[in-house]
C-alpha cells in the first residue's frame, strides 16, 4: 500500500512569507522563563543568569519575535514587580503559587536582542488597568522627561527598549482565564487600549485577542473587528491539537487532522475580516497572528508547584502535525503574518530543560528545518492523487522560493502510514535531478526522544537522484524538505 500523487505548481504566488510566523512564546511560569531559562547560580548560567545551553538551542530556531510573559500567567502579571533592584517573590494569581521576578522586562528584552528577536509583550488585562498598561509602554519606550521613562533610566537603562509589539488579552472568552469577559466587553477594551497605545506611538504594532473556538469565533471576532478596526494591526488566534497517547494508535489521525482543519477555519476567519472591510472601505485590514499554537497531550497538565520537568511528551507524529501547520501558514501567508509557537521550554515546549539536561523534542525539528530551508514567496500548487484521497489527504505540501532565485523548496508531510511516490511538475526544467533532502522519519511514528536517548528522533540530510519522471519517494509518516534547482527562476 501507499500513495501515488502528482504535485503541480500553478505558476502564481500565494503571498509573501513573513519571517515573523516562526516566532516563539515564553511564559513567566515556573520551569519556563523562571528556572529553566533564567536560573542564576546554575553552573551553566552566564552573567545575566541565563543558561547558555538553553539559549543556544533556542537561538538555533531563529525566532524573529518572542511573546512574553503569558499566556494565562500574563493576565495577572505585575510588571512593576519585575523591574529595578528589588525583586521580591510574588504569587502567580492564575496558578496560585509563588514565583520569582528576577526575569523581568529588561531581562526579557535583553534575551530577545541576544537571540536576534523582537520582543512582543502581552499586557495584563485580567487584573491590570489601562493606566498600568500605558505606564509599561512608557517605561519601555519613553524618550522624554516623564515618570516611567525616568524610572527606566534610574534602573540603568538610558536608551529606550523600543518594544514594537504589544498584545492585548489572552483567551478572555474562557472560564479558566482571570478577567473573563463577553465579546462586546473585550471589543470595547481592545478599542480603548489600542487607541491609547497608538496615541503614544502610532507606529507600534497592536495585537488584539481574537477567538478560534468554533462556538464563539463569529460573535467574538465580529464584535472585536467592528469596534477596534481602526486601532489594531493583528487579530490573534490560539489553536492546540490535543491527543491522548494512551489510545491504541496514540491519536495518530486525530492530531494530524488538527492543522488540516485549522486551514479551513483560517479561511473562514479571513472571511469575517473581509466582511468587515466592506463596512470600512479605504482602511487597512488587520492581519492574522497565531500567538499560541502546538500539539498538546490531553492527559498532562503541569499546574502543581511541585511539578518538575523530566520526561518528553512529543512523538514523531506530533512533529508531522507541527510541520503541517507551518505549511498551512506558508500557504496562507497572505493572511497569517505572525505566530508564536507555544512554548519554547518545558510546558508544551520545543525543549525539555531539567537541572542538568536540554533535550530537543521531536517538534523542535520542523521549526528548525522550515526556518532555515524555506523561501520568502509562497508558490501556489495542486496535489492530484491516483485514487480518492479520503477525509484526510495523505500529503501536505507547501512550495516556496525567493525572488530571482532558481531554488525551490518543497515542504512535504506524508501523513500516510505507507510510503508515497510523488511526481513533481514545477513548470520549469530542473538543472539537475540530484536533489537535497532534509528528512525527519522514524519506523515507529510514536517514537519519542528522551533524557536517556535524546537523539532518537532527529532529521538527516542527504542527496538523492530523481528518476526520469521526476518521482520523489517518501517514507511512511515522514516530513521532508526537498531543495530543487530549476534552469530559470519561477519568480523574476
Amino acid at each position: 500500500m501507499g500513495t501515488e500523487a502528482t504535485f503541480t505548481l500553478r505558476g502564481t504566488v500565494d503571498g509573501t512569507i513573513r519571517p515573523e510566523i516562526y516566532g516563539q512564546f515564553l511564559s513567566r511560569r515556573r520551569w519556563v522563563a523562571d528556572e529553566a531559562l533564567h536560573q542564576p547560580g546554575h553552573p551553566d548560567a552566564d552573567a545575566d543568569g541565563l543558561r547558555r545551553t538553553v539559549v543556544d538551542a533556542i537561538a538555533e530556531l531563529g525566532a524573529p519575535v518572542v511573546r512574553w510573559p503569558g499566556g494565562c500567567t500574563g493576565t495577572s502579571y505585575e510588571w512593576e514587580r519585575g523591574v529595578g533592584p528589588e525583586r521580591e517573590r510574588t504569587v502567580d494569581w492564575h496558578f496560585g503559587y509563588d514565583v520569582g521576578n528576577g526575569f523581568g522586562t529588561a531581562e526579557f528584552v535583553a534575551y530577545c536582542r541576544r537571540i536576534g528577536a523582537e520582543p512582543q509583550i502581552n499586557l495584563t488585562t485580567g487584573t491590570g488597568s489601562l493606566r498600568e498598561a500605558l505606564a509599561w509602554v512608557e517605561y519601555c519606550n519613553g524618550t522624554g522627561d516623564s515618570v516611567y521613562a525616568n524610572l527606566r533610566r534610574s534602573h540603568g537603562y538610558d536608551e529606550p527598549f523600543d518594544v514594537r509589539y504589544w498584545q492585548i488579552g489572552n483567551e478572555e472568552w474562557g472560564s479558566w482565564e482571570l478577567g473573563q469577559v463577553d465579546a462586546q466587553q473585550n471589543a470595547v477594551r481592545c478599542r480603548e487600549w489600542a487607541k491609547a497605545i497608538k496615541r503614544i506611538d502610532p507606529t507600534l504594532k497592536v495585537l488584539a485577542i481574537g477567538c478560534f473556538e468554533p462556538a464563539q469565533a463569529v460573535d467574538w471576532n465580529l464584535a472585536l473587528l467592528r469596534e477596534a478596526w481602526d486601532h489594531i494591526d493583528y487579530l490573534t488566534l490560539h489553536t492546540y491539537w490535543q491527543f491522548d497517547p494512551t489510545t491504541e494508535d496514540g491519536d495518530y489521525t486525530r492530531v494530524l487532522a488538527g492543522p488540516y482543519r485549522a486551514e479551513a477555519d483560517i479561511v473562514a476567519i479571513q472571511g469575517l475580516i473581509d466582511l468587515v472591510a466592506r463596512e470600512k472601505p479605504g482602511t487597512p485590514k488587520p492581519a492574522l497572528a497565531f500567538t499560541e499554537w502546538n500539539c498538546a497531550d490531553a492527559t498532562r497538565f503541569e499546574m502543581s508547584p511541585k511539578w518538575r520537568p523530566g520526561e518528553t511528551r512529543y512523538r514523531t507524529v506530533d512533529a508531522l502535525a507541527v510541520a503541517s501547520f507551518l505549511n498551512v501558514m506558508q500557504r496562507r501567508s497572505a493572511f497569517v503574518t505572525l505566530a508564536n509557537f507555544a512554548q519554547t521550554i518545558n510546558v508544551v515546549g520545543a525543549l525539555v530543560v531539567t537541572d542538568d539536561q536540554v533535550v530537543r523534542e521531536t517538534v523542535y525539528w520542523p521549526l528548525q528545518l522550515q526556518r532555515h530551508h524555506s523561501g520568502t514567496l509562497s508558490l501556489a500548487g495542486d496535489t492530484h492523487y491516483t485514487a480518492p484521497p479520503g477525509d484526510l489527504p495523505a500529503l501536505d505540501i507547501s512550495a516556496s522560493t525567493n525572488p530571482g532565485s532558481t531554488t525551490v523548496w518543497l515542504s512535504i508531510v506524508n501523513r500516510d502510514r505507507g510510503p508515497a511516490h510523488l511526481t513533481l511538475n514545477l513548470g520549469r526544467p530542473l538543472l539537475t535531478t540530484v536533489v537535497k533532502l532534509h528528512q525527519l522519519h522514524t519506523e515507529d511514528p510514536l517514537a519519542k526522544n528522551s533524557t536517556t536517548d535524546p537523539d532518537r528522533v532527529r532529521p538527516h540530510t542527504e542527496h538523492t537522484k530523481l528518476d526520469d519522471n521526476q518521482v520523489l519517494k517518501l517514507p511512511p509518516s515522514s516530513y521532508t524538505i526537498v531543495e530543487l534547482t530549476t534552469t530559470a527562476p519561477l519568480v523574476p
